[in-house]
């Protein structure tokens, strides 16, 4: 009898060693930023993982959640909500503070935004072939940017994870329908990636003209433009699903198609609702989540 009862205790004191740690329904958590050529790397990063509510098993589909100009605010923690009722982990990249967003642009976060791929790709309790991607405004222009086959090659030359989808919110279109048209630029989106591509867009954002989004559609490959789908709120504004009570005006150099200007924040609950509904959806369906 004492053999069974000595290997009942070493499993018992080994039990912890031996199983996979269990994530907390709410962690921070902090992993390198990823390295591509000719693209600032970013030594560490750090994020809010929030894991599903329906009580799904793991591995879990996730969406890694990528914030404006303004910093986290608010936003990415409302989608979060819908995302993890609706079956999904969600990851919400830090990237830099309000008023702290790199001269650069938005490619000098790229770093963050594969990185997030890679450090969820690798955890055993998410599926690495159902994890998806949205930005809001800057975040938004990083989701279309990680959409691009060519900005894909440059972080992954020898191959590894990618987005599974992509939702941009009010991304600043002129700037990637510049990079489109340009010849010196053309590459960038003479391809993507493969996977499907939802535009938010909002016919009051004074980034750019009403149909900015459509522009920046239309001026890619008949190929590469199927993979896209347009959500479209005439009446909504730039961050039009701000939380309540955070209804502003801010002042851009690049706003009015790179000219400058005043950009307003004006929280719309319908165009929010619909547009928060049709994401969860989106992201059901390319995750096979529909039957559940």
């Amino acid at each position: 009898m004492r053999l069974p009862v000595l290997a009942l205790s070493l499993l018992l004191l080994l039990g912890p060693l031996l199983s996979p740690p269990v994530a907390s329904a709410f962690e921070e958590v902090t992993f390198p930023g990823a390295q591509g050529t000719g693209y600032p790397a970013h030594g560490t990063v750090t994020a809010t993982l929030r894991l599903p509510e329906n009580g799904a098993p793991p591995p879990w589909p996730a969406v890694v959640l990528l914030h404006g100009s303004g910093g986290i605010d608010g936003r990415g923690a409302d989608h979060s909500r819908a995302l993890q009722k609706a079956g999904m982990a969600t990851l919400e990249v830090f990237m830099f503070n309000k008023g702290q967003r790199p001269r650069g642009g938005h490619t000098e976060t790229l770093s963050h935004a594969f990185g997030a791929l890679q450090y969820l790709a690798a955890r055993p309790d998410i599926d690495p072939a159902r994890i998806g991607v949205m930005g809001f405004s800057w975040g938004g222009n990083l989701a279309v940017r990680t959409a691009s086959q060519a900005t894909w090659a440059a972080f992954f030359p020898n191959g590894g994870p990618k987005f599974a989808a992509h939702v941009a919110f009010y991304a600043v279109w002129y700037m990637h329908e510049n990079i489109a048209k340009s010849p010196d630029t053309a590459a960038v989106y003479a391809e993507l990636t493969g996977a499907p591509l939802r535009l938010v867009a909002g016919g009051q954002d004074t980034y750019g003209p009403p149909d900015a989004a459509r522009r920046f559609m239309d001026a890619l490959p008949d190929s590469q433009r199927t993979l896209m789908t347009l959500d479209y709120y005439p009446d909504a504004t730039h961050g039009f699903d701000s939380p309540p009570g955070m209804d502003r005006t801010i002042s851009d150099p690049a706003a009015n198609l790179g000219q400058g200007g005043s950009v307003a924040f004006i929280r719309n609950v319908d165009a929010t609702e619909k547009a928060r509904a049709g994401t969860v959806a989106f992201f059901r369906t390319v995750f096979g989540l529909t039957g559940q």
